[in-house]
């Protein structure tokens, strides 16, 4: 019987993943450890691995897919094995309509056929993508038959990106330019230009009608299009008088930013954020920073940054606190009587949050370092699913990027994130009474003010400061 595979569950709060690209086509043959396709949640990318050796009979999800954790997304089995769709129950119904059918007839001598749609030119007026956002052969392609790129308006690849097969289905909906045409066309290609020029060449876009070979457009059908005037080519008439608005990119908010818009967007609706910010004097932290990096190496101290201080911090004064280390769940407040630290990372995938779990419990040595371990394993695509979860409270720094104040977005359903922002020189009096410069450093705290006062969240601010202020001291305790 067919082995029906599924979408692996990771981690307990993961409800759905996204297929980011197949490996393996329809009918070719697999490995039990052959990874099937890679998919991602709003954490981490994972590979799914078959499971099964056999022949992959069909992909029921196409790539882009948004797929709940456990329905199935591939069917599996023996060479010439027959697929009763009775036996398979949901899995059957899982599968596209175009693939239902011929998922049971699937050899492993069958050519190997695409799981998406494929996808045809775009539209007269749409934008190009942006450049990089095809692949060096789909280019190689679209050059070679005359069809400018930017006549795709989204490629079916990972992330949108347009890929040879894109371009062999816009061919096979458009004729295209003659190699000629398009490198005498205005702009040398450009593409609102040539857009203009192609639809009033081809009567208002019917993309069929050039005179050349296979109804290409020559280039006396461009300079037609030209002597015809603004009426025949609005299009090319906008681009040159610049019209407004100009020239302009859509880009399709998915993949795992689409998660994270949806999350934080939830998040401010779904609680009553305020944001208070202060400042703590920086000299002592700032001292103590630059003992550690000259310290002995073999001591272990050289990598603790500011970051890790502050964090460190702030998880020691929670403990009055224990109504901003709580989660608020079906209008209950369930408080921890331990911290667990959520790190928010910037990742080239976008914002991630891993878990330093009992954070509390460590030295300020072990907390920078497992911190350290974490963020890389991130920012390397290789962080556990189990330590991606689980927060009670949260740090979020954008001090390096010279931010001197912001408003973090809770962490759902968190009661309390904190914001660290850049140290700044600040002029204060002196103990003299003139005036004199001291290095502060500003903290953004953001708490829902359904179970946390305004109050509350300023004495939590206030005992830091004062942690902050006397850190070289407070850390000896």
């Amino acid at each position: 019987m067919a082995h029906v595979v599924v979408m692996p569950k990771l981690g307990n709060t993961v409800e759905s993943c996204i297929i980011v690209k197949w490996n393996v086509s329809e009918g070719q043959a697999v490995k039990a450890d052959t990874v099937l396709c890679e998919i991602e949640t709003d954490k981490a990318t994972m590979d799914v691995p078959a499971g099964v050796e056999g022949i992959l009979f069909a992909r029921l999800k196409n790539e882009g897919d948004d797929v709940p954790v456990l329905e199935p997304i591939a069917l599996i089995g023996a060479a010439g094995e027959k697929v009763d769709p009775a036996a398979l129950g949901g899995a059957a119904q899982a599968a596209p309509a175009s693939q239902a059918a011929p998922a049971s007839q699937a050899a492993p001598d069958s050519p190997a056929k695409p799981a998406e749609a494929e996808r045809t030119a775009a539209p007269a007026g749409q934008p190009e993508p942006a450049v990089g956002s095809a692949s060096p052969r789909a280019r190689a392609l679209a050059r070679e038959e005359g069809l400018p790129i930017g006549f795709i308006a989204e490629g079916s690849g990972p992330g949108g990106r347009i890929i040879e097969r894109d371009v062999r289905a816009a061919l096979a909906s458009s004729s295209g330019l003659t190699a000629a045409a398009k490198e005498s066309a205005p702009g040398n290609g450009d593409i609102t230009v040539l857009r203009g020029l192609y639809d009033a060449a081809t009567s208002g876009g019917a993309r069929n009608g050039g005179s050349g070979l296979g109804g290409r457009v020559t280039l006396a059908d461009l300079a037609a299009a030209k002597a015809a005037g603004p009426s025949a080519a609005p299009a090319t008439a906008a681009a040159l008088d610049g019209a407004f608005p100009g020239p302009y990119t859509d880009t399709p908010i998915k993949s795992i930013r689409k998660i994270i818009a949806d999350r934080m967007m939830h998040s401010l609706q779904a609680s009553a954020q305020i944001t208070l910010n202060t400042s703590a004097p920086a000299d002592r932290l700032l001292a103590l920073r630059n003992r550690f990096k000259n310290s002995e190496p073999s001591r272990g101290f050289t990598g603790i940054t500011i970051g890790d201080m502050v964090a460190f911090a702030a998880v020691q004064v929670l403990e009055k606190y224990p109504k901003l280390n709580a989660h608020v769940v079906d209008g209950v407040l369930r408080g921890f009587s331990r911290v667990h630290l959520g790190l928010a990372v910037d990742t080239p995938r976008g914002l991630m949050v891993p878990v330093l779990r009992d954070a509390r419990a460590l030295s300020l040595r072990q907390f920078s370092e497992q911190s350290k371990l974490l963020a890389r394993s991130c920012i390397d695509g290789s962080p556990k699913p189990d330590l991606l979860s689980g927060s009670t409270f949260t740090v979020t720094n954008l001090g390096a990027f010279g931010i001197e104040s912001f408003t973090p977005i809770l962490n759902e359903p968190e009661t309390g994130i904190l914001g660290v922002d850049c140290v700044v020189p600040r002029a204060v009096a002196g103990s003299d009474g003139k005036p004199a410069i001291e290095m502060r450093i500003g903290f953004s705290l953001t708490v829902d003010h359904r179970v946390v006062d305004g109050a509350d969240g300023a004495r939590y601010l206030k005992d830091l400061v004062d942690y902050i202020a006397n850190i070289d001291i407070v850390m000896l305790a």
